[in-house]
């Protein structure tokens, strides 16, 4: 009895060998690298020397740290906020019954189904100081005097790139909202129409409670792909001007591949690392939590 159990654990274990080995390979043994060479310092030669913990001493303490900080913080949580409170928006609007929904629902999904490329060059010409279209509106409704170069400069470049990313990823938080809200049985509604409930205190005191595990876990995962997101900026301002629009993947980038400081790059990359780290157990936590409420 003993031995067959033995055996169709070791079966077991055969099957998964294929998917351990690929984890060990891509994900596991790039990991261990990229922290093992952290600890290297690069010479002028390019010779590499140990440096123990000089590489995150150097980052922590210099300036642009302190900007890719607030950055990241600003594009994650601000742009985040932004997405899910649009999404709630959008989400309670297609929710309803009305003539033209299916075309504007195609109309919403447009900016999330178009090609991060597409969309980013043609966002770069909508803010172009000279005929773009923003700044155009902006002058004939005397808003502004002159043009202003919102991705040239360093007060307006990050705050103009996150208007693109939540523009693009808002429609995405809209699907996944909707869909929770259409899971909602249609008797609650009923039940509290007949006690007098008038359709925003049905919105408060039924949708927005009874979506809320699964706007949290949205959240958080939206959170996730907002700090992962190096290609929207890379496209639209290469985190310039002065790192202004830079975030902490985009240092990771810029020293690894246009400064070829390897170790340096690899240091910043293990700061990611450990942040996303806690951004996945917090979302690994609240999927379990909603599994375990259903």
């Amino acid at each position: 009895m003993n031995h067959s159990l033995n055996q169709d654990r070791w079966k077991d274990y055969l099957y998964i060998l294929p998917m351990i080995l690929v984890f060990c390979v891509f994900i596991l043994y790039p990991v261990v690298q990229v922290i093992y060479q952290s600890f290297f310092i690069k010479s002028a030669s390019g010779e590499m020397s140990w440096a123990g913990l000089g590489n995150y001493t150097k980052f922590f303490h210099s300036k642009e740290a302190k900007i890719v900080f607030k950055n990241t913080a600003i594009w994650c949580l601000i742009g985040t906020a932004s997405k899910i409170v649009l999404g709630l928006i959008m989400a309670y609007i297609l929710n309803k019954k009305f003539r033209g929904k299916k075309l504007l629902t195609v109309i919403i999904l447009i900016p999330y189904a178009m090609p991060a490329a597409v969309s980013c060059t043609v966002w770069r010409l909508m803010y172009n100081p000279n005929f773009g279209h923003i700044n155009q509106m902006l002058l004939d409704l005397h808003f502004i005097n002159r043009a202003v170069s919102f991705l040239g400069k360093p007060a307006t470049s990050l705050t103009a790139v996150m208007i693109v990313n939540i523009w693009a990823v808002a429609p995405f938080c809209a699907l996944n909202i909707l869909s929770s809200m259409y899971a909602i049985p249609a008797y609650i509604y009923e039940a509290a129409e007949l006690d007098g409930a008038n359709a925003w205190q049905q919105y408060m005191r039924i949708t927005l409670p009874m979506i809320f595990k699964d706007v949290r876990t949205l959240a958080l995962l939206i959170g996730i792909w907002a700090f992962n997101s190096f290609d929207v900026i890379y496209m639209m301002t290469t985190g310039g001007p002065a790192n202004s629009s830079a975030i902490l993947v985009n240092q990771v980038y810029s020293n690894a591949f246009e400064f070829n400081n390897r170790p340096y790059s690899a240091a910043i990359s293990v700061v990611c690392f450990f942040i996303l780290m806690i951004f996945a157990v917090l979302y690994v936590q609240s999927k379990g939590r909603e599994e375990s409420y259903e």
